[in-house]
């Protein structure tokens, strides 16, 4: 595929500006960027869901212009977006068809159920997928889903696969089975657009790199090889980043926040203090209950038995507003799903669990509260600081930064942040490092689930290691952290 001169231009945004990119047969193209660097509308120009104001498109030596999806399949094409489109309440032969069903020989209308089952068995097992293809989808883990999504791409003859930001929500493991994949693609002759945030997994898997900032491309493609990852987080944020976790100026003080004996349905006994001003890091495999005890200190799910105690007081939380009310709030790992209403601008976001804060005797006082989102957004260095814009139409970094600012006007003193820069691009994780240290500094406490061992070690003053929902250690951050005693704990061992 050659693109040039891509051009496409929102309202009051250019999303591309005069964008080249050559993908060549069997060939893993990395492309990187900041949020908000234009990658996303690429795809979406690429899939014929957006049209693009000037460009031309080439696919095997001819011109062509998607006008809907379904050209983008015809031809070839297929992606694997970061948040998956499955249909969950169907089977996964009923998700390889969706569409495309075969009807029986004689029968235009009746679908031949054997051939398409044979043949997605067939697809299922070349990518290593070991499910039913009876089986329901949203019955799967993530990376089960995404093998399918994969088989039907291949099912469907693709020669090019856009892989947007796959390995966000994988176990290492399914990390690794990815990367065997794609180099196994690859040798079939298939070209791969792979966009993440994962500089070590670009490195490892990439043949060449493109970088876009700002909607336009940073300098030429690159092979891998010749670069390295300070000169790619150079050209993707033009500045240096002297320091990836900065440095913090506090001190933790004394016991804020005691959690005794805490169960519920997937963890058991887990038992932790957490003083002012200070980061306490929680790490652990998939499945190791750590988002699940987060929630039950939230109350959004049931605690069986133990004790929450802020400041010397037991707390009875069985619902999130009254963990809010208490003082304690919850930045999830999906902010799309539960942390924004997406149909909904930045101010409404920003103000929704503080607008008693905001009333007057009779109405709420609509000045402030774009005062205070302003004030707050430019703390947060939100792109761009439209806050009369859906929150849908962000960025997911720019998304993570809403969930953040409605959290920090609440003006909380328990942060708990699980996953806080999960697809979140190298620039902005900094922002939000920074961010969270502002936090610290003016008195709040947080907690911070994290899958990322280097930003556990890089941000944590303490760390708590769990699993299969019991917490196997809390270590302070010294030299005794390292990532083989975080792996030993994290797989059930114990220190020596």
């Amino acid at each position: 595929m050659e693109i040039k001169g891509l051009t496409k231009i929102f309202p009051g945004v250019v999303a591309l500006d005069k964008v080249d990119l050559t993908i060549r047969r069997g060939e893993v193209h990395v492309l990187l960027g900041e949020n908000g660097a234009g990658k996303s509308t690429l795809i979406k120009s690429i899939m014929g869901i957006n049209q693009p104001n000037e460009g031309t498109f080439l696919w095997e030596g001819q011109p062509f212009l998607n006008s809907c999806v379904a050209d983008a399949h015809r031809m070839g094409i297929a992606t694997v977006y970061q948040e998956l489109s499955n249909i969950p309440c169907l089977s996964v032969v009923e998700n390889m068809f969706v569409g495309n069903e075969i009807p029986k020989a004689g029968f235009r209308h009746i679908i031949d159920w054997k051939k398409q089952r044979e043949m997605a068995k067939t697809y299922l097992s070349r990518v290593g997928c070991e499910v039913s293809p009876d089986d329901i989808c949203e019955n799967l883990g993530v990376g089960q889903k995404q093998l399918v999504e994969i088989s039907k791409a291949l099912m469907h003859k693709a020669k090019l696969i856009i892989m947007d930001e796959p390995t966000s929500s994988l176990s290492r493991k399914e990390i690794d089975d990815l990367q065997v994949l794609m180099q196994n693609l690859k040798e079939e002759g298939i070209s791969i657009l792979f966009i993440t945030h994962k500089l070590d997994e670009a490195q490892h898997v990439g043949d060449v790199v493109s970088i876009l900032k700002d909607g336009k491309r940073v300098g030429d493609t690159i092979p891998m090889r010749q670069v390295n990852e300070e000169e790619i987080i150079r050209m993707m944020v033009g500045r240096e980043l002297t320091e990836k976790y900065p440095v913090r100026k506090v001190e933790p003080g004394e016991t804020v926040l005691k959690v005794e004996g805490l169960s519920g349905s997937a963890f058991h006994n887990v038992s932790f203090e957490l003083r002012k001003g200070e980061l306490l890091g929680v790490f652990g495999l998939v499945g190791a209950g750590r988002t699940e005890t987060m929630r039950g200190i939230f109350g959004a799910d049931p605690i069986s038995e133990g004790s929450v105690i802020l400041n010397g007081k037991k707390l009875r939380i069985k619902s999130p507003a009254d963990a809010i009310r208490s003082g304690i709030v919850l930045i999830s790992e999906d902010c799309k799903e539960e942390g924004l209403v997406l149909i909904h601008n930045v101010v409404d976001n920003a103000t929704l669990p503080t607008l008693r804060s905001f009333q007057t005797p009779f109405l709420l006082n609509h000045r402030e509260r774009r005062d205070k989102t302003v004030e707050y957004g430019r703390m947060m260095n939100l792109r761009p600081l439209q806050i009369e814009k859906e929150a849908m139409n962000f960025s997911g970094g720019n998304q993570q930064k809403i969930v953040i600012e409605k959290w920090v006007i609440s003006n909380a003193e328990i942060y708990i942040f699980d996953e806080p820069t999960k697809g979140v691009d190298i620039g902005a994780k900094t922002e939000i490092y920074t961010i969270m240290n502002t936090l610290l500094e003016k008195g709040a406490s947080i907690i911070m689930v994290s899958s990322e061992m280097q930003e556990i070690l890089g941000m944590s003053d303490r760390i708590m290691v769990m699993y299969e929902g019991r917490q196997t250690g809390v270590i302070p951050n010294d030299e005794h952290a390292t990532h083989e005693n975080l792996m030993i704990l994290g797989t059930g061992g114990k220190l020596s």
